[in-house]
């Protein structure tokens, strides 16, 4: 294609006024696209006015149609014209936004960015790329490896990718990032096949071995610093199962030349010149290594460095690599030992020479060191190296003769020698290599990636030229066949009628070099010829009819030697001035055998023995052979070709194009001539015309209504998609250049242009049918507001003149007002005035006559104050000095006796008889302490007497009580009625004194005195009596006093007793149903009762118990008359035993009288007290066996005792062990929610506290438990609500064990054991750290806490109650519930995500919907029903408990909710409701939607990242639609159970709103990175930006300068970023802690009353949960 070629047909009936075009303007020697636009058209000829302004006229075929796009695009072959401007223009601006990657079709262009770019590379973006279709995200590398690999593992089939590029492309870059791939997706075998030396994977061995074929195979070229002189092809091999399993790497084509022969300014092989400036001097020495100059082979170009690379550090880098892969130092210091042999045979320069007047030629011998040094290096002996350079060697039947040769002959010999050694050298790197790394030769399959050189052109193309454009003439040959198979393809994919599209093909130029009597055949036949000359080559060239008559060769005018050949990139001419010498690679039989007898084994295995020849020349007969076999470099090129072609029409290919964007290596620069070139080099523009050889434009039907919906405006409502672009193709194109296939619409080149001709039309002529209708509009607008302004001016005037003459009567009424509050105000001025001058003065002089009288109070009060402390200052300094001389005169008196004593204590210590004394006294003191020890046992012993005593003491004490009271009153009875007896005996004798003062009136005056004496005996005697009535009540009030104090004191008795005997009341109910079984084994005959009289008088003797307070309420009747049967069986229960203590008689009495909760709780206990006291070494608390066994025969109850008692352990164990598994079959069912409250949980830890299971040493309840838990879970774990159920539950269990139970202390534990074993006899309303052996402790289930509680709390519990001290199992089942927690939470999550997940793809892209911008669907009301059903969008009523209820009715109608997001939002109602209908805590609801929409947020914004159809504006504005549903169903839900979650969509928030702004070019840097878009970082904002493309306003990005900050901030946070990736990671941590449990948790309804199962409801060894757990805890406490 041409630069003035384009798909469209010439004429001007495809351009318009305002046609977008390209025009070619040339500048000198070079041109370029420019855009412009058609401003007028004139006939044939068309003016174009170019961006500049400049206009020009030219011809309608020159000027291709520009793509209507503003953005580049993805995939070229969607572009509407596919011409050469639009491709290079395209490339262009992704290049610019830091797209380097571009489809065209299913080839990948790579444009090589010279700048790191690690955001886009890396494991997070092979996650993204894996699995998916190609074209589904942007263009990648790894889309191309990804699509290699799953290609390989579908269909069995070895794959290849096809990397070329010229030099500096990046092909060896982008070949690591394949393999990088391929090894993630392949993984490694496992055992040794799949590593190699060392344990390095395979991609890592390969990668290691890139230095050291780059320093032996790389060199510097015009273009390029780092060429790759030589093909690689990797093979990386798969097994079955599709893992790695080896690798190899084939090497094509070494430029064997350059290594005599380099032009300037061209380097040789980058080894050479490392070992000549890197070689330490001992290598120096060894090797006789001189500078590079110095050596011919480096000399013949002035390049000896490369700037930025220092020789020396590349050679430590080659060592390292070579002994990284695997090559011994040995063998490495041979390489280096070949090298320096190649350069020294370089300088061995030959002279002329006489030899029996023949040509001969000798070593020059200034260069003698160089022959002595090559032969040397190689092992070989000099002599007969210089006579294998100069002489040949030619086999007769006669023997061997040998001629010298001339120099020219000897130098060509020289350099054949040279080339083969080296050449053979890289081949055994290479195998070397191989080896190292491993292959695998049952490979199932293999994907090659093959990085070769690209197509050269230069000024002046040399031999090297030529081959290297024949491998790519090869290569494009498979190319074209390869693009032509997948357009027919898709062609047959679709359905469409094709006929053979004609292509153009190059096998002509193959058949130009490759064929008989071809270039290269006629070259070989020169070589062969010794004399021969280019110029003979070149006239064989231009005479022979299979090579002139080609249409691909010509001969150039001013050149005789020269040839040119059009290959498909482009015409190249070749000069044939080194040709021949080049191609000439002469096998001399003397270099093989002198090298193959070599000193040194390394030269021996590059020069092995040919068998061949050897049975040749023993069984040759007569004729001459020559020394010299002849082997052209051209034919074993063409070979080598030949073998990589059929290695590649074996598998199926992938192409890369790797494109240098300009020859400078800059970052951001892109030369367009440059980047053409290599477009046409590489082929990209060749498969544009094998595209546009056929339907060059093919749009999907969306895409096609989409772009031309306003050609069918008037078309029928039911017609289809497929129906409704058919229309159009037949109004504008009728039936010509057009095919429908199934899903897309083929265009032939040009009817795209007629199309957006005939759009364009009739867009032109609705615009102008729109400003119509708005002039006319505008006018009539302002005809009515002019006629309004008039008539409201007119209302303004008369309405100012009314108001202007109402406003000066206003005011001559003001005025007059005015004045006379003015007046008034005059007046009251003057009089206030005058008032207030007279209280100032008034004021002042008071003022003045206090101040005097306070500044005579405060002097006084000075000078008072002035005497007091002088007094006491002189006071105190006299105390001071007094005191002072007294403590010194002390301190002198107290160091002279201190000094007096030390000096006798000194005298006594001389003294030896001193340490007798002391030793005598340490002893006394000895025997004292043992006696205060001796005295504190024996006082310890008598407290524990007086305790004995004092219980006994207590019940005299009651008694005494209760006579004292009995005596108060009988006393305060006695005393009341002596007082009443004295006053009636008072009033008698009165009234008898009355009467005899009555009878004898006329005795009175003789008998006076004796009545005044009798008067006053009877008032003291009244006196004597009130005073004794006074005493007596002051005694009574004294005896009230002391019995409310000692009443009192047995309250508070009476009230520890009743709540210690409310505990025991849990347990005794516990054991009715287990007494009732044994009273039934005591009557039939199977428990001897004789134990139960002996264990209750034990019980009694030893004082354990005291009986409770009688009356107590809840006592059950027929309970007691059944324990009193049962006690009266037992025989020996009445009468007293021999030997018994009265206390034992008084027990038994007492115990069936007592009520039955006492009977009950007191019966275990003296059981167990009678046999510790029958035999006290029978048991200890803990029932072991301790103690000599007796060696006496047991007595008959003794044997029954035992056996009762072992009984009694059995039951209680079979017992638990029942309650234990109606415990599991209960919580293995649904137990449900009471009051908000799991009941399983609840009941699982009372059932733990009543059983003291937390206490246990050892128990299998705990394991039993998780384990039922546990196979729920699995059964179940894809049912979120039987999730849901598990999680509430778990950690309510979780949340109770961690506010009531913690480890238990190892001091007060152990103390607690020693005190049960020790005082087992102490009673039950003893102290409260007490504890005695249960009748229901055994093995297991350890007691050690006060019996008859739930469990013994010691602080720090809900309700401020004490925790239980728990052992290890119980620790253990509270880590296995956390575990369970971290378990149950992610799987109900990932459910979840699971369901959200295929919708959350059709989430971020918005549906295409055709028609006329809602004026027309082109599906029909059928069709889009039936589409929201297949996208499970079908309405379901919903839930009035939940938010967003009503949410599926209005999805799917018109304008509604997309029904993804519709279903999305019903997903999380549906578990939004099961989690509350579950009760799970709120926090961790909470946590989960934050999580859930974390994940909604990571994916979405990794989509927008990646698909660039994502990041349009309507896109925006459609994700931006259910966003916001997103918040409305948030607010909903509430914060209470949603909490935050809505900042965890931060991310695609703001990105959404990034691209639904307008005007995004006029926003600053700060403005987005602060206040749009605070989340994102800067590689996200970039990315978005340059992804950005407007399909509704055609609007612009941000503006280049602010994308020039962002890539400036991009640099400049590079080196600090821990992670280059743009994308988001989601966080699947668990994002709650214990921490979190015990604080988030309401505890408020869980401690009250406990629902009882259904299935626990009628047990009685279950009734302990119908107890209120607070109640519980509480009596515990």
């Amino acid at each position: 294609m041409g630069k003035g070629s384009s798909s469209e047909p010439e004429g001007s009936a495809l351009h318009t006024v305002g046609s977008r075009v390209w025009l070619w303007r040339q500048d000198g020697g070079s041109g370029d696209w420019l855009r412009g636009e058609v401003v007028a058209m004139a006939g044939p000829r068309l003016r174009v006015r170019l961006e500049d302004g400049d206009e020009r006229e030219c011809a309608a075929s020159d000027i291709p149609l520009q793509n209507s796009s503003a953005a580049g695009v993805e995939d070229m072959t969607t572009m509407s014209y596919l011409n050469e401007p639009s491709v290079l223009w395209n490339l262009k601006v992704r290049y610019q936004t830091d797209d380097i990657y571009t489809y065209t079709g299913s080839i990948l262009i790579a444009v090589n960015p010279f700048a790191p770019m690690p955001h886009i590379y890396g494991l997070h973006m092979m996650e993204q790329y894996r699995g998916l279709n190609l074209g589904e995200l942007s263009p990648h590398v790894y889309a191309i490896a990804d699509e290699s690999y799953r290609q390989m593992r579908k269909e069995g089939k070895s794959q290849s990718i096809l990397v070329s590029g010229e030099s500096g492309a990046g092909k060896t870059e982008t070949s690591k990032l394949l393999m990088q791939y391929l090894a993630w997706m392949g993984g490694y075998k496992d055992g040794s096949a799949g590593r190699g030396a060392g344990g390095r994977s395979v991609e890592q061995q390969v990668l290691e071995s890139n230095p050291l074929l780059e320093a032996f195979g790389n060199a510097k070229t015009v273009r390029n610093d780092n060429s790759s002189r030589f093909g690689k092809f990797t093979e990386i091999q798969f097994n079955a199962a599709g893992r790695i399993s080896g690798a190899a790497i084939r090497t094509y084509l070494l430029e064997r030349s350059r290594v005599v022969n380099i032009n300037d300014p061209e380097r040789n092989y980058h080894v050479f010149y490392q070992l000549c400036d890197g070689a330490s001097e001992a290598e120096c020495a060894t090797l006789r290594l001189k500078p590079a100059k110095q050596f011919r082979y480096l000399s013949q170009s002035g390049c000896f460095d490369l700037k930025g690379v220092s020789n020396a550090e590349e050679y430590r880098r080659t060592r390292r690599s070579m002994s990284v892969v695997g090559i011994p130092e040995a063998e490495q210091d041979a390489v280096f030992r070949t090298v320096a042999a190649v350069l020294h045979l370089g300088n061995v320069a030959f002279v002329e020479a006489a030899a029996d007047g023949a040509d001969a030629s000798a070593v020059d011998p200034a260069t003698e060191e160089h022959l002595a040094a090559a032969a040397h290096l190689l092992g070989v002996d000099a002599e007969g190296l210089r006579k294998a350079l100069t002489t040949r060697t030619r086999q007769t039947p006669d023997g061997a003769i040998v001629s010298p040769i001339d120099v020219k002959a000897a130098e060509d010999n020289r350099d054949s020698l040279s080339k083969t050694t080296y050449s053979r050298m890289f081949d055994w790197l290479v195998e070397k290599i191989n080896t190292s790394i491993g292959q695998d030769t049952n490979a199932t399959s293999l994907i090659g990636v093959l990085d070769i050189y690209g197509f050269e052109q230069f000024q002046e193309n040399d031999f090297e030229q030529f081959c290297i454009n024949l491998a790519n003439e090869k290569l494009q040959q498979h190319f074209n066949q390869h693009v032509f198979k997948m357009e027919q393809a898709e062609y047959e994919r679709e359905a469409i009628e094709w006929s053979y599209i004609e292509f153009v093909d190059n096998q002509d130029v193959l058949d130009l070099i490759e064929a008989r009597m071809g270039i290269l055949d006629l070259l070989d036949e020169s070589c062969r010829f010794p004399k021969a000359t280019h110029e003979d080559y070149a006239n064989k060239l231009y005479g022979a009819p299979s090579v002139a008559d080609s249409k691909r060769f010509s001969k150039p005018k001013l050149s005789r030697t020269d040839f040119t050949i059009d290959h498909y990139a482009g015409a190249v001419t070749y000069k044939t001035d080194n040709f021949l010498t080049k191609n000439r690679d002469f096998v001399v039989a003397e270099h093989q055998a002198l090298l193959g007898a070599s000193q040194h084994p390394f030269v021996c295995a590059l020069f092995p023995a040919d068998p061949d020849e050897g049975k040749a020349a023993a069984g040759g007969r007569g004729g001459t052979q020559s020394s010299y076999k002849f082997a052209s470099v051209g034919s074993r090129f063409k070979r080598q070709l030949g073998d990589l072609m059929e290695a590649l029409h074996r598998m199926e290919p992938h192409y890369i194009r790797c494109i240098k964007p300009n020859s400078f290596n800059r970052p951001m620069a892109f030369e367009n001539m440059n980047v053409l070139h290599q477009l046409r080099c590489g082929g990209v523009l060749e498969a544009v015309r094998i595209s546009c050889a056929g339907y060059p434009t093919k749009m999907p039907f969306l895409d096609f209504i989409d772009h031309f919906w306003m050609l069918g405006l008037d078309s029928p409502q039911q017609l289809d998609d497929a129906g409704f672009v058919r229309l159009i193709l037949r109004r504008v194109l009728c039936e010509e250049g057009w095919q429908l296939g199934k899903s897309k619409v083929f265009l032939r080149a040009g009817k795209m242009a007629e199309l957006d001709k005939r759009k364009t039309e009739v867009q032109h002529a609705a615009a102008s049918a729109i400003q119509r209708n708005v002039r006319g509009y505008l006018a009539r607008k302002h005809y009515a507001a002019s006629r309004a302004a008039v008539i409201t001016m007119q209302a303004a005037a008369r309405g100012m003149a009314a108001r202007s003459l109402a406003r000066s009567l206003r005011r001559q009424k003001a005025a007059t007002l005015i004045q006379a509050f003015v007046r008034r105000w005059q007046a009251r001025q003057r009089f206030v005035a005058a008032v207030r001058a007279a209280v100032v003065v008034q004021a002042a002089y008071r003022g003045w006559r206090a101040r005097l009288h306070t500044r005579d109070v405060k002097q006084h009060r000075a000078a008072l104050v002035i005497q007091s402390q002088w007094r006491r200052h002189r006071a105190q300094s006299s105390y001071l000095r007094y005191r002072s001389g007294v403590v010194v005169a002390q301190s002198l008196w107290r160091s002279k006796c201190a000094r007096r004593e030390l000096r006798r204590r000194r005298t006594e210590a001389r003294e030896a008889g001193k340490l007798m004394q002391d030793k005598q006294a340490l002893e006394v003191k000895l025997r004292e302490v043992q006696n205060v020890l001796e005295a504190v046992q024996n006082q310890r012993n008598d407290l524990r007497q007086q305790y004995r005593e004092e219980k006994s003491q207590r019940e005299v004490a009651e008694a005494r009580a209760t006579e004292l009271q009995r005596a108060m009153e009988t006393q305060v009875a006695q005393a009341a009625a002596v007082g009443a007896a004295a006053a009636a005996a008072e009033v008698a004798k009165r009234q008898a004194v009355e009467a005899e003062l009555a009878a004898a009136r006329q005795q009175v005056a003789a008998s006076a005195e004796s009545a005044a004496e009798a008067h006053r005996q009877l008032a003291a005697e009244a006196v004597e009596l009130q005073g004794k009535l006074t005493s007596l009540e002051r005694q009574k009030a004294e005896a009230e006093i002391k019995a409310q104090a000692e009443r009192q004191d047995l309250l508070n008795r009476l009230n520890n007793a009743v709540a210690q005997r409310n505990a025991a009341r849990e347990e005794a109910l516990m054991l009715e149903a287990k007494l009732k079984q044994m009273q039934d084994d005591v009557e039939a005959g199977r428990l001897l009762p004789a134990a139960g009289a002996a264990a209750v008088s034990a019980a009694a003797a030893a004082g354990m118990v005291t009986p409770p307070p009688g009356g107590t309420p809840g006592t059950d009747e027929g309970m007691m008359d059944r324990m009193r049967r049962f006690m009266q069986q037992i025989p020996g229960s009445s009468p007293v035993r021999e030997g018994a203590t009265p206390q034992a008689t008084s027990m038994g009495g007492f115990l069936p009288c007592c009520t039955l909760p006492t009977a009950l709780f007191l019966l275990p206990a003296c059981l167990s007290a009678a046999i510790r006291t029958l035999n006290p070494h029978l048991h200890t608390p803990a029932g072991r066996v301790e103690g000599p066994p007796s060696t006496e025969p047991l007595s008959e109850m003794d044997r029954r005792q035992r056996e009762l008692y072992a009984k009694q352990q059995q039951l209680l164990r079979e017992q638990r062990t029942a309650d234990q598994e109606k415990l599991l079959a209960a919580i293995g069912e649904n137990l449900g929610f009471q009051g908000g409250r799991p009941v399983a949980a609840v009941v699982v830890f009372r059932c733990c506290l009543q059983w003291k299971t937390f206490q246990a040493d050892r128990t299998p309840l705990f394991d039993r438990i998780i384990a039922t838990m546990g196979s729920q879970v699995e059964v179940h774990q894809e049912n979120n609500a039987y999730l849901s159920y598990w999680l509430s539950n778990t950690v309510t269990l979780l949340y109770l064990m961690q506010k009531n139970v913690k480890p238990a202390s190892g001091g007060g534990y152990a103390a607690r054991i020693k005190a049960s074993s020790q005082q087992v006899t102490r009673g039950l309303f003893a102290s409260s750290k007490g504890s005695f052996t249960s009748f229901f402790t055994r093995t297991g289930y350890g007691g050690g806490s006060p019996a008859g509680g739930e469990a013994s709390i010691h602080g720090g519990a809900m309700g401020g109650f004490r925790q239980v001290e728990a052992k290890y199992p119980a620790l253990l089942f509270k880590q296995q519930l956390d575990a369970f927690v971290q378990k149950i939470f992610p799987m109900l999550r990932d459910n979840v995500k699971k369901e959200i997940t295929p919708q959350l793809a059709a989430c971020i892209h918005a549906p295409r919907q055709a028609g006329a911008r809602g004026a027309r669907r082109t599906t029909s009301g059928a069709a889009s029903a039936a589409a929201v059903a297949a996208a499970g969008g079908e309405v379901q009523p919903g839930t009035p408990s939940t938010p967003g209820g009503t949410r599926g009715a209005a999805a799917g109608g018109d304008g509604g909710l997309s029904p993804h997001w519709s279903n999305i939002l019903r997903v999380f109602d549906t578990l939004l409701a099961t989690l509350r209908e579950n009760h799970v805590p709120p926090f961790l609801v909470q946590k989960l939607f934050e999580q859930l929409l974390s994940f909604v947020n990571v994916q979405l914004f990794n989509q927008l990242l990646l698909r660039r159809e994502c990041c349009s504006f309507s896109n925006g504005e459609y994700v931006k639609a259910g966003l916001s549903e997103v918040e409305q169903w948030i607010s909903s839900a509430g914060e209470e159970w949603v909490g935050d979650s809505w900042n965890a969509l931060a991310h695609i928030r703001q990105a959404v709103t990034f691209l639904v702004i307008h005007q995004k070019h006029r926003k600053s840097f700060r403005e987005i990175t602060e206040d749009l878009c605070s989340s994102l970082s800067v590689q996200q904002l970039y990315r978005i930006s340059t992804m950005y493309w407007d399909d509704r306003y055609n609007t612009e990005t941000v503006s280049p300068e602010v994308l020039q900050q962002m890539k400036s901030a991009m640099q400049e946070s590079s080196n600090s970023a821990a992670s280059h990736s743009f994308l988001l990671d989601d966080d699947s941590a668990i994002p709650f802690t214990h921490a979190d449990v015990e604080r988030m948790v309401d505890d408020k309804d869980l401690l009250g009353e406990t629902p009882v199962p259904k299935q626990l409801k009628d047990q009685p060894s279950f009734s302990f949960l119908h107890k209120k757990l607070e109640m519980a805890l509480q009596a515990a406490a």
